[in-house]
């Protein structure tokens, strides 16, 4: 995973009240795009997941696809490789 893009998207979600709406509408259907304009860089968007669970204190709905690569993120959070 890309550190600096994790970091990215926690801070981004963190920070950003008017993409969150945009984060929690793509992890429910990643693969496909909520908006073409926007990544769905898996690194991003798990930093965008973290800080969901720090700020919500309970875990975001995700897509069966994007669920399998936060729970390999989740078992490797200091990884540079991408899945």
């Amino acid at each position: 995973m890309s550190l600096e893009r994790n970091d990215d998207g926690y801070v981004h979600y963190r920070d950003d009240t008017d993409s969150r709406a945009w984060f929690e509408a793509q992890w429910r259907i990643w693969p496909k795009r909520a908006d073409e304009r926007y990544t769905t860089n898996i690194s991003f968007h798990y930093g965008g997941v973290r800080a969901f669970r720090e700020f919500h204190g309970r875990e975001p709905e995700l897509s069966r696809e994007f669920s399998s690569h936060v729970a390999w993120h989740d078992k490797h959070p200091h990884s540079e490789a991408e899945v």
